[in-house]
């Protein structure tokens, strides 16, 4: 029977080989989350039962130019105003551990701190449910929406509770692409889209799966890869597609891009209840820790019709 160590093991201490107090993530990226971080695309709100945003829907009807300066005026009631409506969605990640767990993984013999350890991956994986969480497929997570529903393939479906079939200005704006020669001139046709004139609020994201960043970047000359001194300093990982971020995230299981600003677009997080490490407590009916990683909070829209979905 052979020993169950060698005496290199037997005889070497662990940590002389590992890195001391920190495991390599081997399996997460929440890219996508990181840049609507980074663009101030994640928002902060007070808590409340539902997450409402107040909406200007439509021109005043009585504008009108004067005939003469004794016109008469409209008098009919100024409405231009509702509101989407949207469910706050908790998120929670439990961690467990043993009270041995603890014991054990103490002092002079930790290659890495446990509990520090499994905590960090707590919030690892609260971030990649949410990234994974942001391309499911139609219906959402539970709940918490999907950008395939925020922004569908032909611009309808009931988003915050309005019905865009029904009120066509709730409709998202949308470009079927067929063969990657036309990728630069669809993206553009839906930017103008989303855009709605040169002066209009613009997309300042764009996100796709790998496979078609690799075949737009492939479709860009030098000059068309401008990026901002960090993103450079970083080693080049953001493309630009005019004033957008082109960015890609392994979340995105499918082979569409979505484009939009992220003053119209969020993930609306309440502030008291974001990524937040509740207090450690012990089971009563066992020798174990538990500790939850806890969040509320909603990707939504108050701007359909400036965000779209290129698609095949």
């Amino acid at each position: 029977m052979a020993v169950p160590f060698t005496q290199l093991v037997a005889s070497t201490y662990d940590d002389v080989v590992n890195e001391r107090n920190k495991s390599a993530d081997n399996w997460s990226d929440s890219s996508f989350l990181k840049h609507m971080e980074k663009l101030g695309g994640v928002k902060r709100i007070p808590g409340g039962a539902t997450l409402q945003l107040t909406l200007d829907y439509r021109s005043n009807s009585g504008a009108d130019f004067l005939a003469t300066d004794i016109t008469t005026t409209s008098t009919s009631k100024t409405e231009v105003l509702t509101a989407a409506s949207y469910s706050l969605i908790p998120l929670v990640v439990p961690v467990n551990w043993t009270f041995f767990d603890e014991a054990v993984n103490s002092e002079s013999n930790q290659k890495v701190d446990l509990v520090a350890s499994i905590v960090d991956n707590a919030l690892a994986s609260h971030d990649q449910a949410i990234e994974s969480a942001l391309f499911a497929t139609t219906g959402g997570t539970d709940g918490f929406n999907t950008l395939v529903d925020l922004f569908t393939e032909d611009g309808t479906g009931t988003v915050g509770t309005i019905v865009a079939g029904t009120e066509t200005w709730w409709k998202n704006q949308f470009k079927d692409y067929d063969a990657a020669a036309a990728l630069l001139a669809d993206m553009t046709t839906l930017w103008n889209s989303c855009s709605k004139g040169s002066s209009g609020r613009s997309p300042n994201v764009i996100v796709m799966d790998d496979t078609l960043h690799g075949t737009y970047e492939g479709k860009l000359v030098a000059n068309q890869r401008y990026m901002d001194t960090n993103s450079a300093s970083g080693g080049f990982k953001v493309l630009k597609f005019k004033n957008a971020d082109a960015i890609f995230s392994l979340g995105n299981g499918t082979d569409s891009a979505w484009m939009f600003n992220t003053m119209d677009t969020q993930i609306f997080v309440v502030k008291s209840a974001w990524r937040q490490r509740r207090t450690p407590v012990e089971h009563i009916n066992a020798a174990m820790t538990n500790m939850k990683v806890f969040s509320v909070l909603q990707v939504a829209t108050r701007n359909r019709s400036r965000g779209g979905v290129l698609f095949t």
